[in-house]
């Protein structure tokens, strides 16, 4: 689930669910940044950066009296290093201040400019050593002008160095407090609303399966496996709590991973699917957070064949754990989909947002007869 993330694509065919979007009643954007300015500083807007950004080199190039070829080149080649921002703010503020240190007077304005955007995106992603990297090398450029001017070098060090990175560093602190304020205001939800329902539904299902005749056993079988999902459901959300409450805490350890999906897929068996699965067991050497992600696409994807594509449909589930990236694919073959039954499509969009915020990519789309979801993760390094 991403918390205070942010909400990207809209819906694209079969979903699985989603739990609500709780960013728009608390939010650092209503204080700290203008929504239109925040947008520009956003991982999935790049290419509405660069286009803002050229807008502007190009008003700045038709002020700027006789621009030479390096004026265009130097400063065309900062606005396309702003693209790796949301990526590599470190290494995109370093070539900034190469391009500032080798810049002709005429030029400065407009690098200065960048390299402070440069300064305050990293200072609003990354803490410690990355920012003190960032400063010394930004120093060392300023201080290549006028070395002997110590008073002018600790203006500039304070103006056009501290400034962006005291201001970065203050979003991202109001951003922490503010996914806090979502975090605790979603786990009290859950455990006041949503666990309340489901610890009812389990209690009934448990007074049901005790006043039911012994013979009824198709009955007394159905009945037991909602007791045990929802059971199971009523334990996930009590954890999902503690995660929520607790980021430290992990959903799932990454040793037991692949149990938690061969888990997963024996219950979506259980339900009737016809599934050929291969679950790697490297997936133990993953971190928890995409650890969390492969099992919950593991999860949603299968309860979506299910809901889509019925228990005729043959499913194949795959993962595989390379040295860079992890693998998981779910295909079948149709069965009897009814396409009536397509769903709204936010469980898509959360499926997509989880595996974006990782930087890796997800598929999901008609596949010959069937449907096939395909996500790739990069391996944290």
């Amino acid at each position: 689930m991403a918390v205070a993330e942010g909400f990207a694509d809209q819906p694209s065919g079969r979903g699985c669910g989603q739990l609500g979007e709780f960013s728009g009643s608390v939010g650092y954007r209503a204080f700290v940044l203008p929504g239109w300015l925040d947008q520009l500083f956003d991982r999935r807007a790049v290419p509405l950066r660069l286009l803002v950004l050229v807008a502007v080199a190009v008003s700045y190039f038709l002020v700027l009296a006789s621009p030479t070829a390096l004026d265009v080149v130097l400063v065309g080649g900062a606005v396309l290093a702003m693209a790796a921002g949301p990526r590599w703010p470190l290494a995109v503020v370093v070539a900034q201040a190469g391009l500032l240190a080798v810049a002709p007077d005429a030029s400065h304005l407009a690098l200065k400019v960048l390299a402070g955007i440069a300064l305050f995106e990293l200072a609003m992603r990354r803490s410690g050593w990355p920012l003190a990297v960032a400063a010394a090398v930004m120093t060392a450029v300023y201080a290549l002008y006028r070395p002997d001017d110590v008073a002018g070098l600790v203006f500039r060090a304070v103006m056009a160095i501290g400034g962006p990175i005291l201001l970065g560093t203050y979003v991202r602190s109001v951003r922490r407090l503010t996914q806090v304020e979502v975090r605790t205001s979603v786990a009290r939800e859950l455990h006041d609303l949503v666990a309340h329902h489901v610890s009812s539904i389990v209690l009934r299902v448990k007074v049901a399966r005790q006043v039911l005749a012994p013979e009824d056993e198709r009955v007394r079988a159905v009945l037991d496996d909602v007791h045990e999902t929802g059971v199971a459901a009523l334990a996930d959300l009590r954890q999902l709590v503690t995660v929520l409450r607790d980021p430290s805490q992990s959903f799932v350890e990454p040793d037991s991973l692949p149990a938690a999906v061969a888990a997963a897929v024996a219950r979506a068996r259980k339900v009737g699917l016809r599934v050929d699965a291969t679950v790697d067991p490297a997936l133990a050497r993953l971190d928890a957070t995409r650890g969390l992600t492969v099992l919950r696409l593991t999860q949603e994807g299968l309860a979506n064949v299910a809901k889509h594509a019925g228990s005729s449909a043959r499913t194949q589930f795959s993962t595989s754990v390379s040295a860079d990236a992890v693998r998981l694919e779910i295909r079948d073959d149709g069965g009897d989909f009814r396409m009536a039954d397509s769903g709204s499509g936010h469980g898509l969009i959360g499926l997509r947002e989880r595996v974006e915020m990782l930087g890796g990519t997800l598929e999901a789309g008609a596949h010959g007869q069937g449907w096939r979801l395909l996500a790739v993760l990069p391996v944290a390094s």
